[in-house]
């Protein structure tokens, strides 16, 4: 809601900020015959449907806000059209039309009157005010199918798959699954960690949560650590050396625990995992190609997340150094592409996410995203891509490798403590590689964030000397030494006319306007440059110049 707000009195459209969460709504009582803009009504029954049926799509997902009084077709501050609503009485029309509670808000906002309708995920599925069950997908409501309903009471009444008994007792463990629990546990290093692969199985079992006092698995402990006949694979794994190449690898074991299949799949990617040696005075001798880090917690996460209860594997795809791992079953509720780094930590085996953190294979509860992200900006790689199937049925995540960007990973070695491991921090870095400014408006949505906790990541970022305040107000670029580290990989820093053309509608598509000194600024170029530069543009017919002489004159895009 910030966002748009911020937003829109920026002169933006709704679209960019409509989504999962987040809906506007025009008051069609304030539409009259032919467009004209009537007072509209206290008690609408078209917005009190409109409303309900958007309420219902929510609860059926993740919750969310709906504004009522803003018209998405238009944009700047005057999108705030209003509304004279009752909310009372709205909020109690709702209840009637679709059995929902919802909270209402008044706002003002450009001296414009309008309501916000909230809505809380439900426990049980939400019919619309016609019968039919939807819920939000992106920016729209699809119908469910009969499996996304029967998935729906599971999946929200928090019942955890993995903790339920099992058949087995600890003396069906498979000894080389044993073995390999040991294995991570002394990998840890830490002295409890040893002392525990030191037990025996049955105490081991039980110290990780795998299994009862008397020795009987739970599904955790099954899945980890027997063999099962007439399992199918818990994991297919194929290696291509590049993509659309014939396949040069496959693991697709049938029976075999998972601890085993999730040990040789690992080792079958860093067996293809090409090592890189760093300049000597960074902080690591030697780097992989695919973080080591980011892709245990890409397989483990997906693990630890999937729906263990729905048929077929987890599909593991590596073609060259791009990883693919998809999971069956989708995010769960409050969960989706936009909000997986800062979720509230959730999962369907909570029995089985203690123990592989107890392993110590997954960093603590809620943070192994993040480690995704961190790992891979870190190495100047680009950010992990996490999405869910549009029928709910899986959640596929792409890693990308490559050769570390050098110059990335010395400006980031240089950051001062605990700067370098800053998620925030680093994603900030990571949009100023591509673009010449950021203001918190911005990147909000790309730390998936408030406003305001952009606003004190922006904070941070200065205080380590990262990042400076531009020539445009409320924008800020990577300081002077910061841009000369990395000038090479910058665009904007580059000298053909076609990169300053880009660098001029990255400028102009942030504050509407451009001048002589926004190119010395952003670019690091002379005064001379910078008229030469922005007068080509106008010769080409990009820019058009107003003002006189002097600082008074700016630029603007040329209108055709």
């Amino acid at each position: 809601m910030e966002r748009l707000v911020a937003g829109l009195l920026d002169g933006g459209h709704v679209d960019p900020h409509e989504g999962q969460v987040l809906d506007c709504k025009e008051d069609p009582s304030r539409r009259g015959q032919g467009g004209v803009v009537e007072p509209g009504e206290t008690h609408s029954e078209a917005l009190a449907k409109t409303v309900a049926d958007a309420a219902a799509c929510f609860a059926n997902a993740d919750g969310g806000v709906i504004v009522v009084g803003v018209n998405d077709k238009t944009t700047g501050p005057s999108a705030f059209v209003g509304t004279p609503c009752d909310t009372a009485w709205l909020q109690n029309r709702i209840r009637q039309l679709v059995t929902l509670e919802v909270q209402t808000t008044e706002l003002t906002i450009a001296s414009t009157r309008i309501v916000t309708v909230t809505v809380e995920p439900s426990s049980i599925p939400m019919a619309d005010s016609s019968g039919k069950y939807r819920r939000r997908q992106g920016r729209d409501c699809q119908t469910m199918t009969g499996a996304e309903l029967g998935q729906f009471s599971v999946d929200r009444s928090g019942a955890d798959w993995s903790s339920a008994p099992s058949a087995s007792t600890f003396t069906n463990t498979d000894p080389a699954a044993m073995l390999q629990l040991r294995e991570w546990l002394r990998q840890s290093t830490e002295a409890s960690r040893e002392e525990l692969a030191n037990r025996d199985d049955r105490a081991l079992l039980l110290q990780l949560g795998l299994s009862t006092p008397d020795g009987r698995l739970n599904r955790a402990g099954e899945l980890l650590c027997v063999r099962l006949p007439g399992r199918g694979p818990l994991i297919d794994f194929i290696f291509r050396p590049a993509p659309g190449a014939e396949t040069e690898l496959r693991i697709d074991p049938s029976e075999v625990p998972l601890a085993i299949a999730l040990a040789e799949v690992e080792a079958a990617i860093n067996g293809h995992n090409p090592v890189f040696m760093l300049p000597s005075g960074l902080t690591v001798g030697q780097i992989r190609a695919l973080p080591e880090l980011a892709l245990r917690e890409a397989l483990v996460n997906a693990a630890a997340h999937r729906d263990w209860a729905a048929p077929g594997p987890m599909r593991v795809l590596l073609e060259g150094t791009m990883l693919t791992v998809t999971n069956p079953g989708g995010f769960l509720p409050g969960v989706t592409a936009e909000t997986v780094i800062t979720a509230p930590p959730r999962t369907r085996n909570s029995r089985l996410a203690r123990a592989l953190r107890g392993l110590r294979l997954a960093e603590a509860e809620g943070i192994g995203v993040d480690r995704m992200f961190r790992e891979t900006v870190r190495q100047g790689l680009p950010t992990p891509d996490i999405e869910e199937f549009p029928d709910g049925s899986g959640v596929r995540c792409v890693l990308v490798g490559g050769p570390p960007d050098m110059a990335v990973i010395g400006v980031v070695s240089n950051l001062p403590h605990p700067a370098g491991q800053d998620v925030d921090i680093l994603l900030l870095l990571h949009r100023l590689l591509a673009v010449p400014t950021v203001n918190a408006t911005k990147l909000a949505p790309i730390i998936q964030k408030s406003h305001a906790q952009a606003i004190a990541a922006i904070e941070r970022a200065m205080a380590t000397g990262l990042i400076v305040l531009s020539s445009q107000s409320g924008h800020y670029r990577l300081a002077d030494d910061t841009r000369n580290a990395l000038a090479k990989k910058l665009p904007y820093m580059r000298r053909t006319e076609a990169d300053y053309a880009k660098v001029i509608v990255e400028l102009l598509l942030a504050s509407g306007e451009i001048r002589a000194r926004d190119l010395i600024d952003i670019c690091g170029v002379k005064s001379v440059r910078a008229s030469q530069v922005l007068s080509q543009a106008v010769g080409s017919g990009l820019l058009e110049r107003h003002g006189e002489l002097g600082a008074g004159v700016y630029y603007t895009l040329e209108v055709h």
